[in-house]
């Protein structure tokens, strides 16, 4: 760890104890002896959490050239380095539909744990598969109507495909914590309850280069980020099958 990046974690333990030794000392201030309830304590700690958060809210641009583009979706903003326990494996499952012969939504972001969902609404068969190394997968051939779903388990850009269907992609940016937010068509996002301190950000788009910066979060305040990228150009993907062999003339 470098020196810079050991200021900024010092710099965040040291915002999480002053608000926990804050807040215990109110409790004792009210009479909340050291025998205090499990609840009492659970109560202190939670309000500690709380205390200790900011939220970081903000706006991708996005440029082609000279001009700048109207839809700015599809970017995923994330921080690095945010201190805590890793996130529990979320209880929502996400789902990435089949209609059309095309993946929705074509890109996406999940923490670690996440159960990933692949419901086929088309009227034909898919197979679902990817060959990447954080997630390595095959649901097979499976019919209109049903549905099969893997578990994120490793960080990692994940590109997903069809064994059946070559025009048919998605990426999957599996990430190591829940401070993240993917951006609507007006380059918006939110990302909410984030420990205080001083973080990388950074924003994510499927083709292109990524942005990279740095936040100060403080706590019970909102952070306000103006992010400035370069659209990547949206090069047709050449992939094989999940065997390694071209597809055939099945469109």
């Amino acid at each position: 760890m470098n020196r810079s990046s050991t200021h900024r974690s010092l710099r965040s333990l040291l915002l999480s104890v002053g608000a926990v030794g804050l807040l215990f000392g109110l409790a004792f201030g009210l009479g909340l002896a050291p025998d205090a309830s499990a609840g009492e304590a659970k109560a202190v700690a939670e309000a500690a959490e709380q205390v200790a958060t900011g939220d970081v809210r903000g706006e991708v641009r996005l440029r082609k050239r000279w001009r700048e583009l109207k839809d700015r979706s599809e970017i995923v903003v994330y921080l690095e380095g945010v201190p805590g326990d890793p996130p529990a494996p979320p209880e929502a499952v996400h789902r990435i539909r089949q209609h059309n012969k095309s993946f929705s939504p074509k890109v996406s972001a999940v923490v670690v744990g996440t159960t990933v969902e692949f419901p086929n609404d088309d009227k034909i068969f898919h197979n679902v598969f990817s060959m990447s190394r954080s997630m390595k997968f095959d649901l097979g051939l499976y019919k209109s109507g049903t549905s099969k779903s893997v578990v994120a388990t490793r960080s990692g850009i994940v590109d997903i495909y069809c064994n059946i269907h070559p025009s048919m992609a998605a990426k999957v940016l599996v990430l190591e914590n829940k401070h993240f937010a993917v951006t609507g068509e007006d380059g918006t996002f939110a990302i909410e309850g984030v420990p205080a301190g001083t973080y990388p950000v950074v924003a994510w788009q499927a083709n292109g280069d990524a942005y990279r910066g740095e936040v100060t979060v403080s706590a019970d305040e909102v952070t306000t980020l103006e992010i400035e990228m370069i659209a990547g150009r949206a090069a047709h993907e050449e992939h094989t099958r999940k065997d390694g062999t071209p597809y055939g003339r099945y469109r």
